[in-house]
């Protein structure tokens, strides 16, 4: 295993020998694409190496839209050496049946897995960019650290096999490319201190923070929410935001592609508007995003499609499991710089949350008009309490309710809107 001391490459911008592999703690190259041909699909899937365990996985997700079917064609937990990394200075990559090679601006993947084959050429139309570039480009992940470099718009074209059924499809794709060092068992291990300080540098000049209410959640930095976006007039978009342990304090970026030039908005705001419990915490299905900088885009975007779940149990005491939850959807809204320019597309949004032994708990302090609301939920104690106190006249209200039914097993079953903001 490397030690998590190994040194990434401090350089700014982005270069062409950063396709390559670069021999750390975990590395994946990722793409995301829509595409249409006799049907609608879109595709997610990731070759990914990490050293921790040490362990490799491939995952391969293919959504049909028409059918609403999830394909899970992904393989989880081999041993490190299934994947083949062949290459320092472009990607050339092989694991199993399945390979990606290319260096920007083409790239060409092939997924094979239970009967599916998928074959697609990404040629690039936007530059790669590093996630906070002009700040050094180097990312804190509990105490280890990463670069994360994304290309947000691709022309796409291939072909999709299911079984004996072929056809060709072309539509708009996503790449990127993430390396570093840092863990999910102990991710308090490591040395980052500098990289905090430009980033919260970078956060006091975009900062966003409601004071409306307190919210004191599980949610941690060491889970993300993700979303990449192809909007119908050309345009597309990448969004992360980072949970906090206090809700208000919000944490996040948008690089926008206008056709011409990728727009930094770093200035955040976000409500989970819906959302659904699953293993043993919260996801949201439909996010409202406020983003400024070089304009202002408000989006509401929504998983509708049937989703994927990964589940990745953790070696540690406190640290109970790793989840991600995918899935595609709908997006529309508005971008105002100049003018208004309205947005609508499609998205895929992915939700991953590390999760402790004492699952999903909240505590909300909401001021009323003539009084306050108190929210109390603990999915380990199956509870959502809510008490609400008025003063004119004085009057207490309380509610109990169960977050699930407890011989209930499906674990998209219960959907909620009423508490987390």
């Amino acid at each position: 295993m490397m030690p998590y001391s190994y040194a990434i490459d401090k350089e700014k911008g982005w270069n062409m020998r950063n396709d390559g592999w670069h021999d750390c703690i975990r590395e994946w190259w990722n793409v995301d694409a829509f595409v249409r041909g006799e049907k609608n699909y879109s595709i997610t899937a990731s070759f990914e190496y990490e050293k921790e365990t040490p362990a490799a996985n491939l995952f391969f997700t293919l959504f049909d839209w028409d059918e609403n079917k999830t394909y899970d064609l992904g393989s989880y937990e081999d041993d490190v050496s299934t994947i083949k990394c062949n290459s320092k200075y472009e990607v050339n990559i092989s694991y199993k049946s399945s390979w990606m090679k290319g260096r920007y601006p083409k790239y060409l993947v092939h997924l094979e897995n239970k009967g599916v084959i998928v074959e697609l050429e990404l040629k690039a139309e936007s530059k790669p960019k590093f996630v906070l570039e002009d700040e050094g480009g180097i990312l804190p992940m509990g105490f280890g650290y990463y670069k994360y470099s994304f290309i947000p718009k691709c022309r796409v074209k291939g072909w999709i096999k299911i079984n004996r059924t072929f056809e060709k499809v072309e539509g708009t794709g996503y790449f990127e490319h993430v390396w570093g060092n840092w863990s999910y068992n102990k991710p308090l291990k490591g040395k980052t201190i500098s990289h905090y300080l430009c980033l919260f540098d970078w956060w006091i000049k975009n900062k966003n923070i409601s004071i409306n209410s307190i919210t004191l959640a599980s949610n941690n930095p060491f889970g993300y929410d993700w979303c990449w976006a192809s909007f119908d007039n050309g345009w597309s978009l990448f969004y992360g935001a980072i949970p906090f342990w206090l809700e208000e304090i919000k944490f996040g970026i948008v690089y926008l592609y206008d056709g011409k030039e990728i727009v930094e908005l770093g200035k955040i705001h976000y409500e989970y508007l819906d959302g659904v419990f699953c293993e043993g915490t919260y996801i949201p299905t439909k996010i409202k995003l406020v983003a400024e900088g070089n304009g202002k885009l408000v989006l509401i975007m929504k998983m509708n499609k049937n989703p994927h779940l990964y589940k990745d149990y953790l070696d540690s005491f406190y640290w109970d499991k790793l989840i991600l939850y995918e899935c595609p959807g709908e997006i529309e809204g508005y971008f105002i710089n100049d003018k208004k320019i309205d947005l609508e597309g499609h998205c895929e949004i992915e939700i991953e949350r590390q999760i402790s032994i004492f699952e999903y708990l909240l505590f909300k302090l909401n001021p009323l008009q003539n009084g306050l609301q108190i929210i109390f939920i603990s999915y380990l104690l199956n509870t959502v309490l809510t008490i609400e106190f008025y003063l004119k006249p004085f009057f207490i209200d309380v509610d109990i309710q169960k977050i699930r039914d407890t011989n209930e097993n499906d674990w998209y079953s219960m959907p909620c809107n009423f508490f987390v903001q």
